[in-house]
């Protein structure tokens, strides 16, 4: 018989490519352990099992510029290398200031959205939808 927190209970699961795959990869009830799995395999996806949702992109170690109008305007900030999650702060940041002007965070070498979720996963061409951010 299951326990009684079972409907209680999260689950995230990272897809690959962009969340085109049939199988998860990984399956985990933790959102930090998600994201870390996730971080292995570029251009996948983390998501709420429960409701489908896509919670986490997956940026691959790489340079990164923020570009405002989703990537056809004028470049905001300069090629960021990144290759710790911590190295993404400061293009997040960015990108966070001039999200009124559209500012997307995209690969200097391919062009490839990966910042905010909704664009990454537009860019990439998931099926998937971006859950709705966290009020702070």
């Amino acid at each position: 018989m299951p326990c009684s927190c079972q409907n209680k209970h999260q689950t995230f699961e990272v897809v690959a490519n962009a969340g085109a795959a049939k199988r998860p990869a990984f399956t985990s009830s933790s959102q930090g352990t998600a994201e870390a799995v996730a971080d292995r395999y570029a251009s996948s996806v983390v998501r709420d099992k429960k409701t489908g949702e896509a919670v986490y992109f997956a940026w691959p170690k790489g340079t990164y510029e923020v570009v405002l109008h989703a990537g056809a305007g004028p470049v905001v900030k300069a090629a960021t290398t990144v290759r710790t999650p911590a190295d993404r702060s400061s293009l997040q940041s960015a990108a966070k200031a001039h999200a009124h002007e559209g500012a997307v965070v995209r690969a200097t070498g391919g062009g490839a959205v990966v910042y905010p979720l909704t664009a990454a996963l537009t860019a990439a061409g998931s099926a998937l939808t971006a859950a709705a951010p966290a009020a702070s």
